[in-house]
C-alpha cells in the first residue's frame, strides 16, 4: 500500500479521485495472485470502488500496437512449460483464438503458419523450441516481455467501457494448473 500511496503522490492524484481499480487476475504466481487480489479488493471495498478483474494475457495484447496480426502471448510458467493464449487482430480489433492455457509451447503453436508474432517472457525462453515449428516466427521487443499496470489499465478500460461486472467480491485469480503444495507426492516403491 506504501507503493500505492506514493504512485498516487507522484501522479499527483488523492486516492479519492480515483474512479476504479483493475487487477491481474493470471495466469501467474499462486502467492502473487493470491496477494494482490486480497489487497485489491481490500481498497476496493474501503473506498467502495468497482474492480476490473483483467487476464494477464489479454492485458500483454496492449504491450504493443497490432492492426492485422497473429498474435501468441506466453509467460514462463516453469517446470518447461508456459502459459499461453492466441489472438487474431483484423483492422485493430482482438479475438482469441487459442484460449488460456499452460502446457509445453509446442503444443501451443502447432499448427501456426505464416507470421506469427511472439510476445512475452515464455517467447524469450522457448524462442528455438518456437522457431524450429513456426518456421515465420516474429518476436516482439524485449519491452513486451513482461506485463505491465499499462496494459492491464488499458485491458480495464475496454472491458469497463463493454460492461464487464467490476464487483470486487466477485474477483478471483485464475490459476490454470494446482499448486504444486496441493499435488500429492507421487509414492515411491521401497528397493
Amino acid at each position: 500500500m506504501a507503493t500505492v500511496d506514493w504512485i498516487l503522490t507522484e501522479a499527483g492524484m488523492p486516492l479519492d479521485e480515483v474512479q476504479a481499480l483493475a487487477i491481474s487476475i493470471g495466469p501467474g504466481s499462486f502467492t502473487g495472485l493470491r496477494v494482490g487480489a486480497a489487497a485489491w479488493k481490500g481498497l476496493a471495498f474501503a473506498k467502495n470502488l468497482p474492480l476490473v478483474a483483467v487476464p494477464t494475457l489479454d492485458a500483454m495484447t496492449h504491450l504493443s500496437a497490432f492492426r492485422n496480426a497473429v498474435v501468441c502471448t506466453l509467460l514462463d510458467a516453469k517446470m518447461g512449460e508456459v502459459f499461453g493464449a492466441v489472438y487474431q487482430f483484423e483492422d485493430g480489433r482482438r479475438s482469441k483464438t487459442q484460449p488460456d492455457r499452460v502446457c509445453a509451447v509446442e503444443r501451443i503453436v502447432e499448427g501456426m503458419t505464416g507470421e506469427v508474432i511472439f510476445l512475452g517472457d515464455g517467447a524469450t525462453r522457448y524462442r528455438e523450441r518456437i522457431e524450429s515449428v513456426v518456421p515465420g516466427a516474429v518476436f516482439a521487443p524485449s519491452t513486451c516481455s513482461r506485463p505491465r499496470a499499462s496494459a492491464v489499465a488499458a485491458e480495464a478500460f475496454n472491458l469497463l467501457a463493454r460492461g464487464a461486472c467490476a464487483d470486487p467480491a466477485l474477483v478471483a485469480p485464475v490459476y490454470l494448473r494446482e499448486a504444486q503444495a496441493s499435488v500429492p507426492r507421487q509414492s515411491v516403491a521401497a528397493p
